[in-house]
């Protein structure tokens, strides 16, 4: 939504741009050219992002009104640059208003109007009344952006609950569970932490151990619960602090030498966004088989 926004402010700022001027038959051809060019290259560009929409939001944005709405700009009489620089304006003002009624703030236009011609047409502006107006505003819009925070922080917990309530999630998040537990049962040098990260000290290290603010040059191999190999490195410098959680709280106990096995679930590892270029599914446990090669320990 903010990409078509910005599209299409940008869209007539470049209008807005565009005088009127005598062309030749020779450049006919060539404007043609270019017509259909940047026609084409610009609805490409507006079909990319529009494909990127969630489904549930495509109702609102209907391809035959946004095409309504770009034919209203683009046949508009560019020579009419007054009435460009004010269609201009309006626009960049829409995405603002747009943020403003999605947060739940009712927006009067028809007041809005009213104070920007009032204003505008004033026959002069003092210093002291631009003050005062930019203060009585800026008091206003912070407000407003306390209230646009809340609503977006509100729709990314409620994205969370269902991500986490999902079947894929839930079934992760159990099969992550009986697999650890079983791990354990089988082999209980394996000990777990307060956060639920389950290790296995294969081989002791000497010296000191990296601690949250060290890192370490490792090699390691990163396996889901099934065995599938999803990621692995022969020399990789680390910090706990640049891992996801249980990684680090492993990477952390380690020194050189070292070798540990971690068992992580996933609510400490990719959570419940998972990392799906890695085909690691949300709320998925990850086993990871580590070797500190090289440690420098924190400060």
């Amino acid at each position: 939504m903010k990409k078509l926004l910005i599209a299409c402010g940008a869209a007539a700022i470049m209008l807005g741009s565009c005088s009127g001027g005598a062309s030749s038959s020779a450049d006919k051809g060539f404007g043609d050219s270019l017509s259909t060019g940047l026609g084409t290259a610009q609805g490409m560009r507006l079909a990319a992002d529009y494909a990127g929409i969630p489904e549930d939001q495509k109702a609102s944005l209907k391809k035959d009104d946004i095409l309504r709405g770009f034919k209203q700009v683009i046949m508009t009489d560019t020579t009419q640059q007054g009435y460009m620089t004010g269609l201009s304006f309006g626009l960049q003002l829409a995405g603002q208003l747009y943020r403003y009624e999605q947060a739940g703030i009712a927006i009067d236009r028809a007041k809005i109007y009213d104070a920007y011609a009032k204003a505008f047409l004033t026959d002069s502006v003092t210093p002291e009344a631009m003050q005062e107006a930019n203060m009585t505003f800026q008091t206003l819009a912070q407000q407003a952006q306390q209230k646009i925070m809340e609503y977006y922080q509100a729709q990314e917990e409620a994205a969370k609950a269902a991500k986490e309530n999902s079947p894929e999630a839930k079934s992760n998040s159990e099969k992550g569970a009986a697999f650890i537990k079983d791990a354990i049962a089988k082999d209980p040098s394996i000990k777990t932490t307060p956060s639920g990260l389950a290790y296995k000290v294969v081989k002791e290290g000497k010296g000191e151990t990296v601690g949250k603010t060290g890192s370490a040059k490792v090699k390691y191999t990163g396996k889901l619960i099934d065995g599938t190999v999803f990621d692995s490195n022969e020399g990789l410098d680390l910090s706990p602090r640049g891992t996801v959680p249980g990684f680090g709280e492993g990477l952390a106990m380690m020194n050189a030498g070292s070798k540990y096995i971690l068992y992580i679930p996933g609510e400490i590892a990719y959570g419940v966004d998972g990392a799906p270029q890695a085909g690691i599914g949300p709320n998925a446990t990850l086993v990871f088989e580590i070797e500190a090669l090289e440690v420098t320990p924190g400060n």
